[in-house]
Protein backbone atom coordinates (compact mmCIF):
# COMPACT_ATOMS: atom_id res chain seq x y z
CA UNK A 1 0.00 0.00 0.00
CA UNK A 2 2.90 2.35 0.57
CA UNK A 3 3.79 2.23 -3.13
CA UNK A 4 0.36 3.42 -4.34
CA UNK A 5 0.66 6.91 -2.84
CA UNK A 6 3.78 7.89 -4.82
CA UNK A 7 2.26 6.48 -8.01
CA UNK A 8 -1.02 8.29 -7.36
CA UNK A 9 0.91 11.51 -6.73
CA UNK A 10 2.82 11.11 -9.98
CA UNK A 11 -0.39 10.42 -11.90
CA UNK A 12 -2.04 13.53 -10.38
CA UNK A 13 1.00 15.64 -11.28
CA UNK A 14 0.94 14.33 -14.87
CA UNK A 15 -2.77 15.13 -15.16
CA UNK A 16 -2.15 18.64 -13.82
CA UNK A 17 0.77 19.22 -16.21
CA UNK A 18 -1.24 17.82 -19.10
CA UNK A 19 -4.08 20.21 -18.25
CA UNK A 20 -1.71 23.20 -18.26
CA UNK A 21 -0.16 21.97 -21.51
CA UNK A 22 -3.61 21.55 -23.04
CA UNK A 23 -4.55 25.13 -22.15
CA UNK A 24 -1.32 26.39 -23.75
CA UNK A 25 -1.92 24.39 -26.91
CA UNK A 26 -5.52 25.50 -27.12
CA UNK A 27 -4.46 29.15 -26.65
CA UNK A 28 -2.05 28.80 -29.58
CA UNK A 29 -4.75 27.32 -31.77
CA UNK A 30 -6.98 30.38 -31.34
CA UNK A 31 -4.41 32.77 -32.84
CA UNK A 32 -5.10 33.72 -36.47
CA UNK A 33 -3.25 31.81 -39.20
CA UNK A 34 -0.30 33.41 -40.96
CA UNK A 35 -1.44 35.49 -43.92
CA UNK A 36 0.17 35.33 -47.37
CA UNK A 37 1.57 38.90 -47.11
CA UNK A 38 3.11 38.05 -43.72
CA UNK A 39 4.68 34.90 -45.08
CA UNK A 40 6.07 36.71 -48.14
CA UNK A 41 7.58 39.39 -45.88
CA UNK A 42 9.16 36.79 -43.59
CA UNK A 43 10.62 34.91 -46.55
CA UNK A 44 11.73 38.20 -48.20
CA UNK A 45 9.81 37.50 -51.41
CA UNK A 46 8.38 40.15 -53.74
CA UNK A 47 5.86 39.07 -56.38
CA UNK A 48 4.25 40.64 -59.43
CA UNK A 49 1.69 39.53 -62.01
CA UNK A 50 3.21 40.38 -65.40
CA UNK A 51 2.26 39.98 -69.03
CA UNK A 52 4.69 37.89 -71.05
CA UNK A 53 6.02 38.52 -74.58
CA UNK A 54 3.64 37.19 -77.22
CA UNK A 55 6.28 36.64 -79.92
CA UNK A 56 7.88 33.16 -79.90
CA UNK A 57 11.39 34.61 -80.20
CA UNK A 58 11.12 37.09 -77.30
CA UNK A 59 11.64 36.64 -73.54
CA UNK A 60 11.90 38.85 -70.45
CA UNK A 61 15.27 39.62 -68.87
CA UNK A 62 15.84 41.51 -65.59
CA UNK A 63 17.92 44.67 -65.97
CA UNK A 64 18.80 47.88 -64.18
CA UNK A 65 17.79 50.89 -66.29
CA UNK A 66 19.03 54.45 -65.87
CA UNK A 67 16.37 57.18 -66.00
CA UNK A 68 17.44 58.20 -69.52
CA UNK A 69 16.89 54.61 -70.77
CA UNK A 70 13.19 54.58 -69.87
CA UNK A 71 10.68 54.49 -72.70
CA UNK A 72 7.31 56.29 -72.55
CA UNK A 73 4.77 54.48 -70.36
CA UNK A 74 1.02 54.16 -70.56
CA UNK A 75 -1.73 52.81 -72.72
CA UNK A 76 -1.99 49.20 -73.76
CA UNK A 77 1.49 47.72 -74.22
CA UNK A 78 2.12 46.10 -77.59
CA UNK A 79 3.68 42.68 -78.15
CA UNK A 80 2.58 41.18 -74.83
CA UNK A 81 0.04 38.49 -74.00
CA UNK A 82 -3.27 39.47 -72.37
CA UNK A 83 -2.76 36.83 -69.68
CA UNK A 84 -0.50 37.41 -66.65
CA UNK A 85 1.85 35.02 -64.85
CA UNK A 86 3.64 35.25 -61.52
CA UNK A 87 7.13 36.76 -61.26
CA UNK A 88 8.87 36.27 -57.91
CA UNK A 89 12.05 37.81 -56.52
CA UNK A 90 13.55 36.53 -53.28
CA UNK A 91 16.13 38.64 -51.47
CA UNK A 92 19.09 36.35 -50.70
CA UNK A 93 21.06 39.15 -49.04
CA UNK A 94 24.26 40.84 -50.20
CA UNK A 95 22.34 42.58 -53.03
CA UNK A 96 21.45 39.27 -54.74
CA UNK A 97 17.92 38.26 -55.73
CA UNK A 98 16.79 34.83 -56.79
CA UNK A 99 14.11 35.04 -59.48
CA UNK A 100 11.48 32.90 -61.14
CA UNK A 101 10.58 34.71 -64.32
CA UNK A 102 7.54 33.83 -66.44
CA UNK A 103 8.08 33.43 -70.16
CA UNK A 104 5.78 32.65 -73.07
CA UNK A 105 3.31 29.70 -72.97
CA UNK A 106 3.70 28.92 -69.26
CA UNK A 107 7.49 28.47 -69.36
CA UNK A 108 9.66 29.91 -66.57
CA UNK A 109 13.32 30.80 -66.25
CA UNK A 110 15.16 30.89 -62.94
CA UNK A 111 18.42 32.31 -61.73
CA UNK A 112 20.09 34.96 -59.62
CA UNK A 113 20.17 38.68 -60.27
CA UNK A 114 23.05 40.68 -58.75
CA UNK A 115 21.75 44.18 -58.17
CA UNK A 116 25.13 45.86 -57.64
CA UNK A 117 26.73 44.15 -60.63
CA UNK A 118 24.78 46.41 -63.01
CA UNK A 119 24.47 49.47 -60.75
CA UNK A 120 26.84 51.18 -58.32
CA UNK A 121 25.57 50.46 -54.82
CA UNK A 122 28.03 52.68 -53.00
CA UNK A 123 26.46 54.01 -49.84
CA UNK A 124 23.04 53.04 -48.58
CA UNK A 125 20.15 52.60 -50.97
CA UNK A 126 16.52 51.61 -50.88
CA UNK A 127 14.18 49.90 -53.31
CA UNK A 128 10.60 51.08 -53.64
CA UNK A 129 8.73 48.18 -55.23
CA UNK A 130 5.80 49.31 -57.36
CA UNK A 131 2.35 48.04 -56.41
CA UNK A 132 1.63 47.31 -60.09
CA UNK A 133 4.22 46.86 -62.85
CA UNK A 134 4.37 49.78 -65.31
CA UNK A 135 4.76 48.90 -69.00
CA UNK A 136 6.18 51.00 -71.82
CA UNK A 137 3.71 51.65 -74.62
CA UNK A 138 5.76 49.49 -77.01
CA UNK A 139 5.78 46.61 -74.46
CA UNK A 140 9.57 46.36 -74.40
CA UNK A 141 9.95 47.42 -70.74
CA UNK A 142 8.15 46.60 -67.52
CA UNK A 143 9.16 48.63 -64.45
CA UNK A 144 9.10 46.79 -61.11
CA UNK A 145 10.91 49.07 -58.68
CA UNK A 146 12.75 52.34 -58.13
CA UNK A 147 16.29 52.27 -56.78
CA UNK A 148 17.43 55.35 -54.84
CA UNK A 149 20.42 56.28 -52.72
CA UNK A 150 19.25 57.61 -49.36
CA UNK A 151 20.68 61.06 -49.98
CA UNK A 152 19.13 61.38 -53.48
CA UNK A 153 15.71 62.94 -53.99
CA UNK A 154 14.98 61.09 -57.25
CA UNK A 155 15.51 57.43 -58.23
CA UNK A 156 18.97 56.79 -59.64
CA UNK A 157 17.87 53.62 -61.46
CA UNK A 158 14.93 51.29 -62.09
CA UNK A 159 14.59 47.54 -61.76
CA UNK A 160 12.83 46.39 -64.92
CA UNK A 161 11.98 43.52 -67.17
CA UNK A 162 13.31 44.13 -70.66
CA UNK A 163 12.04 42.20 -73.67
CA UNK A 164 14.92 40.62 -75.59
CA UNK A 165 15.22 38.18 -78.50
CA UNK A 166 15.82 34.63 -77.30
CA UNK A 167 17.03 33.41 -80.68
CA UNK A 168 20.24 34.76 -82.19
CA UNK A 169 19.78 36.80 -85.35
CA UNK A 170 21.79 35.82 -88.43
Amino acid sequence: MKTTKPIASIVLMLIAVAGVGYRCVSAQQTSPPVTVPELLRILRITTFRVHTPSHAGAVWDIKILKPDELKPRGGTPKGLTTRTDLLSLRDLGNDVYEFTLPQRDGAYSQGNFELCKEHSCSGQYEILWLKQPEYSTDGSQCLLGKLSNFEDEHPSAYIALVRVNSTPEH
